[in-house]
């Protein structure tokens, strides 16, 4: 048996991306940037796909840039707000690609508070962001939480930050949110939207920034003049490629994706609350996309990750990226869970390929070795 329930970290490229990728490496060998017949045929695959991606969300070509990943995406995005005068509000709860760079801005960061189901207060963050109207340089919210799935309220918080200060710059993460198929409704909101492919079947290396025309982003990287001068390099054609047919395929299929993943989601999450392991749903009561967060209280996420994995479960604890160092999750920690609590985090995600039968399997598996676990106190976090 073998049931992959981590696709909130990387889902298996699909075969129209691998077909992409193939299709490009063999047949347009050449750099976009180069000038002989090669490099121009390059440079003419590399507009066609960024032109298709942009005709998705409604935008236009030139709104569209292509970087290594999501982590590259908002470092430079961050960049580039940081560079405005004033204050940058955003939740503890963004990933950590986003956290980090933050942290390092200091107290140019002020921290938007967070409810106990994984969305921000919305009417706290109001009150706080009415108050330094005139210093708000820019607003980072991201679409979904990577971690509970919480979907969060850009556009409420988009349209209040540009209501009090209009030269204020709004950022998203977009990334978890591809999938479920909301990426054209919520970038009309914001300035600067990210997404990366391999979340949605694509491949790994290649990422997107969605910058609105008018939005200046300083060069994150230096060199040549690729990506209308914005970010030197010189880009894969290939991954690019596949990254698009990805994306696009992802938005293609979303509401039948939708409707199947709430089914897995509510079969999974009633059946693990049934096992009356002391389970906890995090987010429970809040609109979430594919990802289901379960607490184990008094079990480490790690000791049931590897059991399950011995058993042919894939899947996460908390943001897929700290799983090696098995640190509480910041997110729960934001959300005012407690450290052993953020340390029984494990975090179940789906894909159009499962079925209630796999569910029924993971549910079943869970079961019996939360019960090993419990039997061991040596393996327990308590």
């Amino acid at each position: 048996m073998e049931i992959y329930l981590d696709h909130a970290a990387t889902s298996p490229m699909t075969e129209n991306a691998i077909a992409a990728y193939l299709a490009a490496a063999r047949g347009t060998p050449g750099n976009p940037s180069s000038q002989h017949a090669w490099g121009s045929a390059a440079k003419h695959q590399l507009e066609l796909a960024r032109a298709k991606l942009a005709g998705l969300y409604g935008m236009a070509a030139d709104e569209v840039l292509f970087t290594s990943g999501a982590t590259e995406s908002m470092n430079w995005a961050i960049q580039t707000i940081a560079e405005q005068s004033g204050l940058i509000f955003a939740a503890p709860i963004e990933h950590s690609c986003a956290i980090e760079p933050l942290r390092r801005l200091g107290d140019r960061v002020a921290w938007l508070p967070v409810n106990s189901g994984g969305d921000i207060d919305f009417e706290a963050a109001a009150e706080q962001l009415k108050a330094h109207a005139s210093q708000i340089a820019g607003l980072i919210v991201m679409g979904a939480n990577n971690e509970t799935g919480v979907i969060q309220p850009v556009r409420q918080l988009a349209s209040l930050v540009k209501r009090l200060n209009g030269g204020a710059l709004v950022l998203s993460d977009l990334v978890a949110l591809a999938a479920w198929g909301s990426i054209g409704e919520t970038i009309e909101w914001v300035d600067l939207g990210v997404l990366s492919p391999h979340k949605v079947g694509g491949p790994v290396g290649v990422g997107v920034v969605l910058r609105r025309r008018g939005v200046k982003m300083a060069p994150f990287l230096l060199g040549g003049a690729q990506e209308y001068d914005q970010r030197a390099g010189t880009v894969s054609l290939p991954l690019i490629s596949s990254g698009v047919v990805a994306l696009a395929d992802a938005d293609r299929v979303r509401g039948e994706y939708r409707q199947h993943c709430r089914i897995l989601q509510r079969r999974l999450e009633l059946g693990l609350e049934a096992l009356d392991i002391g389970v906890e749903i995090v987010g429970r009561d809040r609109e979430r996309v594919a990802i289901t967060s379960a607490i184990f209280p008094g079990i480490r996420a790690e000791d049931l990750l590897f059991l399950l994995d011995e058993r042919g479960v894939r899947a996460s604890a908390g943001a897929a990226c700290a799983s090696g160092a098995m640190q509480p999750s910041h997110v729960l920690l934001a959300q005012g869970y407690g450290r052993h609590d953020a340390l029984s985090q494990v975090r179940f995600s789906y894909s159009a390929a499962l079925g209630a039968s796999d569910i029924d399997d993971v549910i079943r598996v869970v079961g019996e070795e939360v019960a090993k676990l419990r039997s061991n106190r040596g393996l327990s976090c308590g």
